[in-house]
């Protein structure tokens, strides 16, 4: 049976919802840093989602300099192909991905070299499939790995599959392309970082049948109640990560 992807008034349900979520957060943001543990300094990496940039997560890195981890932005600019890039079939997609992924272990490198630390990586979206992707190319340099609402599996389970298809003016038929070599791409090294997967069954953009690995020792899914676009900012996620950074010293 076909992954449905999440209706068009889920999708556009997102705005409102997030809104009503970053609200939320604005009136707990202290009790949350106030009640959790101080962490330990390391470097804490965030990865954007797909036409985000590095303001979209800036609020979450402010969050856990308070709470006492050094915190990074990925420095790239918008999450977004250009022109030559454009993304028209799943071979696009996946050379895009290659592409983000090889600036990202450059950036990994920079602040692994300039703090002498393991990094978090903290990806939202699309930014988590290449946190996920670089973790296993620079485990000495990765600690560990947080995803909120990354599509690993098949991307006809997002309702932006045909956006962007439309956006790109793709006309590569859907039945001839190749799934099978982007979805082959979840799968995890039998020695991997610690990877925990947050997703959500209100996403609204992913679904969360795609927004899952397959069961693996060095996998853990945390289930929450956020929107695809309020992972950044929703109270519960914010919680969430301090609890799981805590863990880890």
């Amino acid at each position: 049976m076909s992954i449905q992807a999440p209706g068009l008034t889920q999708t556009l349900s997102n705005f409102p919802r997030s809104g009503l979520e970053f609200f939320r957060l604005t009136t707990s943001i202290r009790r949350i840093a106030s009640t959790s543990s101080r962490g330990d300094g390391h470097p804490v990496l965030t990865l954007p989602g797909y036409g985000g940039g590095d303001g979209a997560m800036l609020f979450m890195r402010q969050f856990l300099n308070n709470i006492g981890y050094n915190s990074f932005a990925l420095g790239l600019g918008v999450n977004f192909e250009s022109a030559e890039d454009r993304i028209r079939c799943i071979e696009d997609a996946c050379a895009f991905r290659e592409k983000m992924v090889d600036k990202v272990l450059q950036r990994i490198d920079s602040v692994y070299r300039q703090t002498g630390k393991p990094l978090t990586l903290i990806g939202w979206s699309m930014g988590g499939l290449y946190a996920f992707d670089a973790a296993q190319q620079a485990p000495e340099q990765v600690r560990q790995v947080f995803t909120l609402g990354t599509p690993f599996g098949d991307p006809r389970g997002t309702s932006m599959f045909k956006i962007m298809r439309a956006i790109n003016r793709s006309n590569v038929p859907i039945e001839t392309q190749d799934f099978s070599i982007w979805n082959n791409k979840m799968a995890v090294p039998e020695q991997s970082v610690p990877i925990k997967i947050i997703y959500s069954d209100s996403d609204g953009i992913v679904a969360p049948e795609i927004a899952q690995l397959d069961a693996h020792q060095a996998v853990e899914h945390i289930k929450v109640s956020a929107s695809h676009v309020g992972f950044t900012h929703n109270a519960q996620v914010y919680n969430l990560i301090a609890q799981l950074l805590a863990e880890s010293r």
